[in-house]
């Protein structure tokens, strides 16, 4: 009768329970239905305090066992959660209170399944006796981390600048936190960063890509948090040639590629004077998406080889057009036979914001030679590469060894280019060995030039692909001497620079014996003659 008079007392109850556990037990008024009865002893609890720890996910058994299940004293099992909140009353003896399906009774514990974090706490097993019987255990759900970005996932910054990473992670155990870099390094050069914050001071482009910050505690899977740099920095501009070598009716390129972000506007100019962009088409170029085009028709010219037995054709993508005159500005990708595919890598999987522009002349004439600049320009800057346009040949390059003369000779050996043949050349030397000093510390070289100018012909030429070979030998230089030269060639549009500087040697004579039809004459240097004196002379 007791018990149901409790239930009772709970169903009129105002406040009834709530939607978890039943809150404020001790408010509800019921009668001491835990008695004793006469030379009865009370029961006491075979189970011990125990902590528990469990993973999210799995189950857990609270033990309230006492010595005398038979009892009329009725075990109350109430649960103190870990966050502070008030004590939850879960069971009544074999009857369940707390509405949550999770959890089971049996009289002598309660087991819950599909363990969550908010189970975490104290768990009371209690019998209403004078004074009451009191029995304490903890539960501790461990559950895998989560990590979430403190900042943008989208960071933009200006080259020379500084960014600060940020991110936060929960879990239990406590995780830890590292950052690293989705390819590659950190900018330190180590691969993780221990902390939750990672700084980067005065970023370079580089620097950009995506950093992951990771949290790990053990249990599950580590957690990411992605968060990605994007680098903007002035434009760069390079060329493939800063000197074009042509001709009359050549058609001849002249290109730059254009580096910068926020990718630059540019145009071409010539002798100072702006060409006219209206008609130029220029597209941004992102190399990896090419990268990709060039794997897939990589892997079908391997399929056609494969199927043919036929060597895969050199391919060229589409051309972009535009003329004005005879100039035309297009870009252009002819990067073939194609490569095996990640042949073509970009840094750390960064974007790579760039193009190739292309500045194409047809039927050269000599009007056309001069000075062409290309100009690129965004919010952060300027910048521009010169290429000239020539008929001059290229400066020789010597390649002869230093050593490759005898006493009274040497053989310089050059090569050049020229678009159109060479009519004359010109070798200036002279010796290297010093005079004296002026007052002003200058030095007088001892030698004065020589001059040594030659008409080409066709058949003193070798040729080499686009290389011209051309020798020639010194002649009547001074025994054991140091010489310095330079060459210059020439064709119909004038004299080339001059080459570097070449360094050579003549032999110094050595000892020569020569046979006569009246004897044989011995013939000594100077300088054995010398030591010959100096033996006597110790000798005496």
């Amino acid at each position: 009768m007791g018990f149901c008079y409790f239930l009772l007392t709970l169903m009129l109850t105002p406040q009834g329970l709530s939607s978890g556990y039943l809150d404020d037990w001790k408010d509800y008024d019921y009668p001491n239905y835990n008695y004793l009865g006469e030379g009865t002893d009370p029961p006491s609890f075979v189970t011990h305090p125990q902590s528990f720890t469990v993973e999210v996910g799995q189950s857990v058994v609270i033990p309230c066992v006492v010595d005398k299940p038979e009892s009329k004293n009725k075990i109350i099992i109430k649960k103190v959660p870990a966050n502070g909140a008030s004590e939850k009353l879960l069971s009544v003896g074999r009857e369940k209170v707390t509405p949550d399906a999770r959890v089971t009774v049996d009289g002598s514990g309660v087991t819950i399944t599909h363990v969550l974090p908010r189970d975490a706490g104290t768990f009371l097993c209690q019998i209403d006796l004078e004074p009451p019987l009191l029995l304490r255990h903890s539960l501790e759900v461990q559950y895998a981390a989560a990590v979430r970005a403190l900042v943008p996932p989208e960071q933009r910054v200006v080259r020379g600048g500084r960014v600060v990473l940020e991110c936060a992670a929960r879990g239990n155990p406590v995780p830890s936190i590292r950052w690293s870099r989705q390819d590659g390094t950190l900018p330190s050069g180590q691969y993780y960063h221990q902390g939750h914050r990672l700084v980067l001071e005065a970023v370079e482009r580089h620097m950009d890509g995506t950093y992951l910050c990771t949290a790990d505690n053990g249990v599950g899977e580590p957690a990411s948090a992605a968060v990605t740099i994007t680098v903007e920095y002035p434009p760069e501009v390079t060329t493939e040639r800063a000197i074009v070598r042509t001709g009359e009716g050549d058609n001849v390129e002249l290109v730059c590629v254009v580096h910068g972000l926020p990718p630059p506007e540019v145009s071409w100019s010539r002798d100072g004077h702006p060409l006219p962009d209206t008609m130029m088409d220029t597209r941004l170029h992102f190399p990896y998406d090419h990268q990709q085009q060039q794997e897939q028709q990589y892997q079908q010219q391997q399929k056609q080889q494969h199927l043919t037995g036929e060597e895969p054709q050199f391919q060229q993508t589409e051309h972009y057009h535009n003329y004005y005159h005879h100039y035309q500005y297009h870009q252009q990708y002819n990067q073939y036979p194609l490569p095996p595919p990640g042949a073509v890598h970009t840094a750390h999987g960064s974007q790579t914001y760039s193009h190739r522009h292309t500045l194409t002349i047809s039927h050269v004439t000599e009007k056309d030679f001069g000075a062409y600049v290309c100009i690129a320009e965004n919010v952060h800057g300027q910048k521009n590469a010169v290429i000239q346009i020539t008929g001059l040949p290229k400066p020789p390059q010597v390649n002869s060894s230093p050593n490759e003369g005898d006493s009274s000779r040497y053989s310089l050996t050059w090569e050049t280019e020229s678009y159109y043949p060479l009519t004359e050349y010109l070798i200036r030397y002279r010796k290297t060995h010093l005079g004296t000093y002026h007052s002003d510390q200058s030095v007088i070289f001892g030698g004065s030039w020589q001059n040594v100018s030659r008409p080409v012909d066709d058949d003193d030429v070798g040729h080499q692909g686009s290389r011209l070979l051309l020798t020639h030998t010194l002649q009547h230089l001074q025994v054991a001497t140091d010489y310095v030269a330079v060459v210059r060639v020439r064709n119909k549009y004038g004299w080339s620079a001059e080459s570097d500087t070449i360094y050579f040697s003549t032999k110094k004579e050595m000892r020569v014996l020569e046979s006569t039809s009246e004897g044989t004459q011995l013939y000594l240097t100077p300088v054995v003659c010398l030591l010959a004196a100096a033996v006597c002379l110790t000798v005496v």
